[in-house]
């Protein structure tokens, strides 16, 4: 039977939808008024029309939702998502460490327990937030007689939910509420009303260590945002009974809504029945790392990446992005194999991290992340936590305008250019990697809103901010890790051997402590304190003991080989336009 020429069906458009049911009409006698467009036949084309037009929008969405890429509603990513073993992250409640100092106690006590779930309050943009310990702390008392705890607190509120378990009515247990932190749910499992045995379970993170008796559970984002617990089903993981009572705790928290929180008070902490006292709490680090869940286009990005590593961190890249896309506090992160850390160190892997708002992440921080990535790294690899290493650059700016195109003041012309040091040093610096491009540089300061300025000249230096040990002679390193210029070595004053001192270099390798004399001559106090690699950047000062410092850190400047200024490793450039020296230059053209 040959095909039917008249019969397309290709055509989305509503407008050719109905010119293909018109040249279908055409091929028949029966229904001569199809062309009539004042006819009935013509608004039942338009019906027609309508719906085909609709069915194609229709089935073009559902098709969209079946795949990741072209997926819209938030459900449907999840559930692709999740055939890719991927977890979206939930929203995460700002951390934040205080010092809490109870008095008003006996002598006798020896030691008490900060219970888990302590609450304390702040209050941001006049919104009252609560705080919990996350975890139970241990106080003991000082060998001065006080009762003072560092301890982290979270943002959220604490919550807990029920379920029976039922064979005849079998039950989901999802968490009813939105906002839920995962990091923060625990579940347990008593056997039954009247028998109170109960079992804790744990979140399966490798399957590999699953068994038919291990206690876990898994935890999948559901419908409306939501998460479900989902227990073992025998063969992997111990099975939850009919009688069973299902109890999961956890924080609902507010994200970065309370990021920066700098005040809190104890709201209620029951350290026991015999025990009176009052709490004086100050702030050691500022909340942060609070953040909403994770957005579609996060997880569609994440999920095939988490994929293909399979959890597993075996290149720089798997560490970095396993420990950003789980640490939401932190800004940056570099990792690097111990063969290229100076000197090299084998069987290491270096992992530098910068949180936001903050230079150094706490030591508890940084033992959270290496608990976090220790269980995915190849054997015989000991992951290592360090600090971000800081260089300063101080530029010095000369800014020419046109006073006949301008009627700013040279006041506000140099607050202008200090605003684009600002901005650049946000969107170009600040990051692991992030080079320091001079030509760049001047090209922001040159394009600032002004549109009076004619050009700038500036010339850098760069520069470290050590505390030295004042007590203990110690060895200064500095690594700059670009060449430096021979010659160019300052410091700010410190005080050696009862003297006003300063660091400085011989252009031949050498480093000195010098002071001046009553006539602003140069006296040397140690000929040879030190050695400088002038190719490499590095910087070595013996036995450095100074009495004090002026300013709260010790600044070390060198003006380097190369305009351009390149970080390595777990190197961070910074740039501060309040560090910036600023000429403004007014001419008329």
């Amino acid at each position: 039977m040959s095909a039917n020429t008249y019969l397309q069906v290709t055509e989305l458009d509503f407008g050719q939808i109905r010119t293909n049911l018109k040249t279908y009409l055409s091929s028949q006698d029966q229904f001569k008024d199809y062309d009539f467009e004042g006819s009935a036949m013509a608004v039942l084309l338009d019906v027609l029309s309508y719906n085909t037009h609709y069915n194609a929008y229709y089935l073009n969405m559902v098709a969209n939702e079946m795949f990741l890429d072209t997926a819209q509603q938030r459900d449907s990513v999840v559930s692709r998502a999740k055939e890719l073993g991927y977890t979206p992250v939930s929203s995460i409640g700002a951390t934040a460490e205080v010092q809490v100092e109870f008095t008003g106690l006996a002598n006798t006590v020896s030691q008490f327990t900060i219970p888990r779930n302590s609450k304390f309050t702040s209050t941001v943009d006049d919104v009252t937030y609560t705080f919990v310990t996350p975890a139970a702390n241990k106080v003991l008392r000082s060998t001065t007689g006080k009762y003072i705890k560092t301890i982290s607190i979270t943002e959220g509120e604490p919550l807990s939910h029920s379920w029976t378990v039922s064979a005849s009515n079998p039950v989901r247990y999802i968490i009813p509420n939105a906002g839920v932190d995962t990091t923060s749910v625990t579940v347990s499992v008593q056997a039954s009303a009247t028998d109170t045995t109960v079992t804790e379970f744990t979140r399966a993170s490798n399957i590999t260590q699953v068994f038919s008796t291990t206690p876990i559970y898994f935890l999948e984002e559901s419908a409306d945002q939501k998460y479900e617990v989902i227990f073992g089903s025998g063969s992997l993981g111990l099975p939850v009974k009919p009688g069973n009572i299902v109890t999961v705790k956890y924080l609902v928290n507010n994200g970065e809504a309370t990021n920066g929180a700098s005040k809190f008070s104890v709201d209620s902490i029951n350290i026991g029945e015999t025990y009176t006292s009052s709490s004086i709490v100050s702030v050691v680090s500022s909340a942060s790392g609070g953040r909403p869940q994770e957005t579609v286009e996060s997880i569609k990005f994440s999920a095939p990446r988490n994929y293909q590593t399979q959890n597993r961190a075996v290149v720089a890249e798997d560490y970095q992005r396993i420990i950003l896309n789980e640490n939401p506090d932190l800004q940056s992160v570099i990792a690097y194999g111990g063969e290229l850390a100076v000197p090299p160190i084998n069987g290491k892997v270096f992992i530098a991290v910068k949180p936001f708002g903050e230079r150094f992440a706490t030591t508890n921080r940084k033992q959270s992340i290496k608990s976090s990535i220790q269980s995915r790294t190849p054997l015989a690899i000991d992951p290592v936590v360090v600090d971000a290493d800081y260089t300063y650059i101080i530029p010095s700016v000369t800014t020419y305008y046109d006073l006949t195109r301008s009627s700013l003041t040279d006041a506000a012309v140099e607050q202008n250019t200090r605003d684009a040091i600002t901005a650049f040093a946000t969107d170009n610096l600040e990051r692991f990697g992030n080079k320091f491009r001079f030509s760049r540089f001047i090209r922001s300061l040159d394009n600032t809103s002004t549109g009076a300025v004619l050009n700038n000249d500036a010339n850098i230096k760069i520069q470290k901010r050590i505390t030295p040990n004042t007590d203990v002679a110690t060895l200064v390193e500095l690594n700059f890790n670009n060449p430096i210029r021979p010659s160019t070595l300052s410091s700010t004053q410190f005080k050696y051997n009862g003297f006003d001192a300063f660091l400085g270099d011989d252009g031949l390798g050498r480093v000195s402590i010098f002071r001046y004399n009553d006539t602003k001559q140069k006296v040397d106090i140690i000929v040879l304190a030190g050695t400088i690699d002038y190719t490499s950047g590095r910087i070595l000062v013996q036995n450095f003991l100074p009495t004090s410092y002026s300013d709260q850190s010790l600044n070390i400047t060198v003006t380097t080989e190369n305009l351009d200024i390149i970080p390595v490793r777990e190197q961070i450039l910074l740039m501060d336009s309040a560090d910036a020296k600023i000429n403004v230059v007014g001419e008329q053209t």
